[in-house]
């Protein structure tokens, strides 16, 4: 079986490495540059952590992840509003957690499948599907043939739009925009993870162990038009202008606005993940956005269950299988996304006080247990490699 991968991203990757376990030739286009450095830090846990230690990727992704520790949170004006300890999470987890910036973990998985061919710069135009297998159009101009494709490709797929079309249907807007871009505070953080919040509007800084930060601002805004660099600095300006360090010197310190990375936070619900011998895969299929926290975990797994589904079937049954398995973890996840949204965001000064007595309780003894059973929700069973 021969199956083009549209997306280089962690989804793409972990399929391409699981089909190869499974002896199946996977190729890979991506329509970015191979150098490209954006996104923000992102979680594995339960399913996607046992999918990176099944794919053999968890000793070099320990060594890449973010260190946590206490995480402090702070009123706009740079008072403390709560706390609590990361490191309690994990242990409630059973260790199976990691934080690991979105570029390092891609460094990791394009670095494991060096004999895999990736091209980037290079994306799906066209596609004409039959009985024996589906004929690819390049954007280069080439043409191929292969017996699956998948769409791996992100939020804004493709893939997708050219197999389902371009309906509006699919992407449901909850609301907010995200920025993410690392910078150097001026002062080091006093804790692994340091929060600011405010009516409608939180701002996240990660410490890296190169003295760097990596952000996360998330606001509510409704203009789902896309920004241009000048247009990307002066929004996020507009809203988080003025706020206490350490959000003074993370807008003061990016300098490239062209590569901020700033997008709606938006959700993909499709009634089906596939059409014939095509299927989307992780953010293309069913974004979940990152309020969820598991979106990468999410994909990873994802990617592992529809290799060992494509490895004893056509492609047609293999793609019914894997939704069937997936669905109902994906529904769960996005359900509790949207459920979130306006306690990370506080909606008013009531949902800002609500916040600072809800986090630290729900991370206490008590409720810790119970947190980690609802995050083991999403489980997905997939088999052991052997």
């Amino acid at each position: 079986m021969r199956v083009l991968v549209q997306g280089a991203g962690p989804a793409g990757v972990a399929l391409a490495l699981a089909l190869r376990r499974h002896g199946i030739v996977t190729h890979l286009v991506d329509r970015a540059s191979a150098d490209r450095r954006d996104g923000f830090a992102v979680g594995l846990h339960g399913s996607g952590h046992r999918a990176v230690e099944q794919l053999g990727l968890l000793p070099a992704l320990q060594a890449q992840a973010v260190p946590l520790g206490e995480a402090r949170y702070l009123y706009a004006d740079g008072r403390e509003h709560f706390r609590y300890d990361y490191r309690r999470i994990a242990s409630a987890m059973n260790g199976r957690m990691l934080m690991i910036m979105r570029d390092a973990l891609q460094d990791v998985l394009i670095g494991t499948a060096k004999d895999i061919d990736i091209r980037f710069q290079l994306s799906v135009s066209a596609l004409e599907q039959d009985a024996g297998g589906v004929s690819v159009a390049l954007s280069d101009g080439s043409e191929e043939r292969y017996d699956a494709v998948i769409g791996a490709d992100g939020y804004r797929s493709g893939v997708r739009r050219l197999v389902f079309g371009d309906s509006a249907d699919s992407v449901r807007n909850l609301g907010y925009r995200i920025a993410a871009w690392h910078c150097r505070p001026t002062k080091p953080l006093k804790a692994s993870v340091v929060g600011m919040a405010d009516v409608d509007r939180h701002a996240t800084l990660y410490a890296l162990p190169n003295g760097e930060a990596a952000t996360l601002f998330c606001w509510r805004d409704t203009d789902e038009q896309r920004l241009n660099a000048a247009e990307r600095q002066k929004r996020i300006f507009e809203v988080f202008g003025g706020w206490a360090e350490p959000v003074a010197s993370a807008l003061g310190d990016c300098a490239y606005w062209e590569g901020c990375f700033v997008d709606t936070v938006s959700q993909i619900e499709m009634p089906c993940w596939s059409k014939g011998r095509v299927a989307l895969l992780g953010d293309a299929a069913w974004c979940p956005t990152f309020l969820s926290g598991q979106g990468t975990s999410l994909a990873v797994a994802g990617a592992v269950v529809l290799a060992e589904e494509l490895a004893d079937q056509a492609p047609q049954i293999a793609f019914a299988s894997y939704e069937r398995r997936l669905r109902p973890a994906v529904t769960r996840v996005q359900a509790g996304s949207r459920r979130i949204a306006g306690q990370y965001v506080p909606t008013s000064e009531r949902s800002m006080r609500l916040q600072g007595w809800l986090a630290p309780a729900l991370f206490s003894r008590l409720l810790l247990p119970i947190v980690a059973r609802r995050m083991a929700l999403a489980q997905i069973e997939f088999d052991t490699f052997v």
